[in-house]
């Protein structure tokens, strides 16, 4: 086994439902109904020579016999095949690590500690056949990708978009404009189609399953994800994941960004450890904000930060060796003051302290002492040597603290290889989630560098929940 972050994390991310991805909107036969029940997404941004990649992984819902998705891009793509389980590996490679854990070094019996904040017990937490007509359509490419055969074309005016899928059989499930949002603009369509029946069959006809992940690679003046035409096939709601890969960590612009939730949250946690009255201040002031906010919209939800790291030497190696070196990706940042400390040190104090008090060892302290030895083995883990002046603040309830290593099946990490040439060195990866309504998809979403004051890693759990 390798190491994870907790049971739940893992049943959450492996058991869930499959997202299916954003960027796209489905075309279903007529009197049929294909839905688009969730959206992932993985975009790559290089700011300096202005190119964007996004990898997406359709899942289709329906019982249609058989239905076309349409992609827009600000310039014409590149198309690549994806490993199928390359959506499975991100969230294997990003599962968050534990809470850290108390350690007593005392060597005699304690009362169990009491619940950390933001957990059971504790105090509460805070915290989405193309042909040209005539010249109002343009194929300027057409070939297969995995299996799926696509065209990309141009469209001077949506109506004739419109009258293809009309000739073929096909229901338009949105209206004109959202065509005529992206014409308007000049971006280019890939449209691509797609057979169900090498899908899943249910019993009652209908199919349900995922279809190869696809990159698209284009030019583009900012990093920009086009939501709006999701919007089309989405009833209420769409549960929208991102991981994001730049030279800098990203985000969502204004309201949509991570931040109004993730900054509470570290704030909170970092407030056991002696936060100062700037951090303070701005966790009174984002409470405010996000107060506010749903007092005016109670059915809005924040972003939600999931996993955030800059890929160094440690994170890279997981991909070459992954049951080696699986656990090399860090335990995140420490508090201030704190410092990793060996195992011999541990112990070293532990015995030192007992011997100051006691002038013979009893058979319970005897047996703590090796328990020390064997249940904080360090390559399961790191210890860490608290300072003074935080000890039974917050969640920090004793002196050393045992920060865990994730696990995982080593089947499940062995497919990390697949990630190899996906992601790289010395680059920012950042995992994000956003519960998007229809509503709020009337635009395409823009992605934007965090402040490099404000490039945070986040990899092990915190101990309180977002807003």
């Amino acid at each position: 086994m390798r190491r994870i972050a907790a049971l739940g994390s893992l049943v959450s991310l492996l058991l869930a439902p499959a997202l299916a991805d954003a960027a796209c909107c489905y075309f279903a036969a007529k009197d049929k109904d294909i839905t688009q029940p969730g959206q992932k997404a993985f975009i790559s941004w290089d700011a300096e020579k202005k190119i964007e990649a996004f990898t997406v992984q359709p899942k289709f819902e329906g019982n249609a016999v058989d239905f076309g998705m349409v992609i827009p891009t600000p310039s014409q793509p590149k198309l690549d095949e994806i490993p199928r389980d390359f959506f499975k590996d991100l969230a294997i490679y990003t599962i968050l690590m534990p809470l850290p854990q108390p350690i007593w070094v005392g060597l005699h019996p304690v009362p169990p500690p009491a619940p950390a904040p933001g957990t059971a017990g504790g105090g509460k937490g805070f915290l989405s056949r193309m042909e040209a007509r005539d010249s109002a359509v343009r194929v300027l490419e057409a070939g297969v990708v995995g299996s799926l055969d696509y065209k990309i074309i141009v469209a001077e005016k949506a109506d004739g978009l419109y009258d293809w899928l009309k000739e073929n059989h096909y229901a338009y499930s949105g209206d004109e404009a959202t065509l005529k949002f992206y014409i308007d603009k000049k971006w280019f369509f890939t449209v691509m189609k797609i057979d169900p029946k090498q899908m899943k069959k249910a019993g009652d006809g209908s199919y349900t399953g995922e279809v190869t992940p696809t990159r698209f690679t284009f030019s583009s003046e900012e990093c920009i994800y086009p939501l709006k035409i999701t919007q089309i096939s989405v009833k209420d709601q769409t549960d929208a994941l991102f991981y994001v890969q730049s030279s800098s960590q990203m985000d969502l612009k204004g309201d949509l960004s991570w931040q109004h939730s993730y900054r509470v949250m570290y704030i909170t946690y970092m407030l056991g450890c002696g936060a100062g009255q700037d951090l303070q201040t701005e966790l009174s002031q984002r409470n405010d904000w996000v107060e506010k906010k749903k007092a005016g919209d109670p059915a809005f939800e924040t972003t939600k930060l999931e996993w955030s790291k800059r890929l160094g030497e440690g994170e890279i190696s997981v991909l070459s060796d992954p049951l080696k070196n699986y656990t090399q990706a860090g335990g995140g940042d420490l508090p201030p003051g704190a410092k990793a400390v060996s195992r011999d040190d541990l112990i070293a104090e532990a015995k030192a302290e007992y011997e100051k008090n006691n002038k013979e060892w009893t058979d319970y302290a005897k047996g703590q002492l090796e328990n020390l030895k064997t249940q904080y083995d360090p390559a399961k883990g790191m210890i860490v040597k608290m300072p003074d002046d935080v000890v039974g603040k917050g969640y920090i309830s004793s002196k050393y603290m045992w920060y865990p290593n994730r696990e995982a099946p080593d089947e499940e990490v062995k497919g990390l290889t697949r990630l190899q040439g996906h992601l790289e060195k010395d680059r920012w990866l950042t995992k994000f989630r956003k519960i998007l309504r229809k509503d709020e998809m009337s635009d395409d979403l823009v992605l934007v560098p965090v402040d490099a004051a404000r490039e945070q890693t986040y990899v092990r759990i915190m101990p309180t929940s977002p807003p």
